[in-house]
């Protein structure tokens, strides 16, 4: 068993990658890949000395000596720095943690083939350095979803063996434990994109085995996809913009690039996105349920969702401001009873969006067998249903989305399931002096990297192609 997570989730080249591993073997390697068209190896560690410590309590900080649910001692786990060389590009990482015998013999060999597994990973980021060279395109990494559904281990909290863990999902009850749990989650513990387990892993995707809130599922084949194509670009995670001081992160990008689910947002990560769109930039928003809960941090690494943006008690700040669409008038795809496949109703063929991909108002992409576009959750702008003779549906504006947003496709998400509010997904673009673009659905990325839907890949290069300029 061998388990670990980073101190910081990103790091800036020249700079130590801190790791906290805990293994009941004697010693470990860390073997460090970079995720792009493929595992890409850049280098591992010697062999270093192994310690087992305890599993910790969700929401404390595993690196630091803590008390457990009946008062038993916790050590910290102890930290390993490893250099990240001045050379190395930005991007998405996983450190791969190898167990070994003690006399420099590998106890079972590592899979390299996937960055997924429900221990031994880390996932971390190597951020660009700010020069007059820099990108124009920067990707978030969700780190703060995937800690929010992140439980750790494969089974839920056990109170009698004191194993386990759990998630801002899968909270134990009053009786479940003897003292009470704050709903909060520290970042610093495994899992968190891979390495852990989600809590709702038994949520099972037909098209792709891989475990939904993992980095795998969503981010990886988009990244896979940008980096085979070309596009140059530098990565970044939630807290990196949340801890950005006067935009000097985003000040030195074009666009900014967020995909799959990206849940989870706290007050500084959306002024500063809001007002970098409001300074003339833009955003690209390929995913869904996007922006839904307010979180805040009761210290630098550890967080708790408050209530949805949406909220009229508070914050009452809908989400459609920023995204242009909302999970209130979208809704969750039921697969298992009602696998009926869902995509994009085109209206606006004429928009610079839809350039290169042949589509004519009135067609419907990405609903063939096998595909699924629409889904698992997505969003909407509320519009009126049954424009008169057939003319495009626009948005009412009754829920917070901006004056000018136009939707692109329509997706009836109750055709396949339940939904809320309109119950049907909204793809679309705005501008608030610079331009923000959502597809609306989680499951955009799952169809582009898998290089069957023109459409998909010809609206994906339009937009970032466009969006990127400077």
């Amino acid at each position: 068993m061998i388990q670990g997570y980073p101190d910081r989730a990103s790091v800036t080249p020249g700079d130590d990658l801190v790791l906290h591993v805990s293994t009941d073997a004697r010693a470990f390697r860390v073997h460090l890949y970079r995720c792009g068209p493929r595992m890409t190896p850049m280098g591992a560690s010697g062999w270093l000395e192994g310690r087992h410590c305890p599993d910790h309590l969700p929401h404390q900080d595993w690196g630091r000596d803590g008390v457990g649910l009946r008062g038993e001692d916790l050590p910290g786990w102890p930290a390993y720095p490893l250099p990240i060389p001045h050379a190395w590009p930005s991007g998405a990482y996983i450190a791969v943690l190898v167990e070994g015998d003690g006399d420099e013999n590998h106890l079972d060999p590592a899979d390299v083939r996937t960055p997924d597994a429900r221990g031994a990973r880390a996932l971390f980021v190597v951020k660009g350095v700010a020069s007059g060279n820099s990108p124009a395109i920067l990707y978030k990494v969700p780190l703060l979803t995937y800690h929010a559904y992140n439980q750790v281990s494969q089974q839920a909290y056990d109170p009698v063996t004191q194993r386990g863990g759990w998630s801002l999902y899968t909270v134990p009850g009053p009786g479940d434990v003897p003292t009470a749990v704050p709903p909060a989650m520290s970042l610093h513990r495994p899992g968190g994109g891979t390495g852990g387990t989600p809590s709702d892993i038994w949520n099972f995707d037909p098209f792709d085995p891989t475990p939904r809130q993992t980095f795998v599922h969503w981010d990886a084949p988009f990244i896979a996809w940008l980096e085979s194509n070309g596009y140059q670009l530098d990565y970044c995670t939630d807290i990196d913009l949340h801890d950005d001081v006067e935009l000097e992160l985003l000040s030195r990008y074009r666009l900014l690039v967020s995909v799959g689910h990206d849940e989870y947002w706290s007050d500084s990560m959306r002024d500063k996105v809001e007002r970098f769109v409001r300074g003339g930039d833009n955003v690209a928003f390929f995913g869904g349920n996007t922006c839904w809960w307010r979180i805040v941090f009761d210290d630098g690494v550890t967080f708790r969702r408050v209530a949805p943006w949406s909220d009229p008690q508070g914050p009452n700040r809908p989400e459609n401001t920023l995204t242009g669409v909302s999970f209130r008038n979208g809704g969750e795809r039921d697969l298992d009873h009602h696998p009926i496949p869902v995509g994009y109703r085109v209206q606006h063929a004429d928009h610079w969006a839809y350039e290169g991909t042949g589509l004519t108002d009135g067609t419907v992409f990405g609903d063939r067998a096998g595909e699924y576009l629409v889904g698992y959750e997505c969003d909407g702008a509320r519009f009126r249903r049954g424009g008169v003779g057939g003319a495009p549906v626009r948005p009412t504006g009754e829920d917070g989305t901006p004056e000018g947003f136009t939707i692109l496709g329509i997706g009836d998400v109750a055709a396949s399931g339940w939904g809320i509010g309109n119950a049907a997904a909204t793809m679309g673009v705005y501008r608030d002096n610079g331009t923000v673009f959502t597809a609306a659905t989680t499951d955009w990325a799952r169809v582009l990297g898998r290089g069957q839907n023109p459409a998909v890949e010809q609206i994906t290069a339009n937009v970032v192609d466009r969006l990127a300029q400077r």
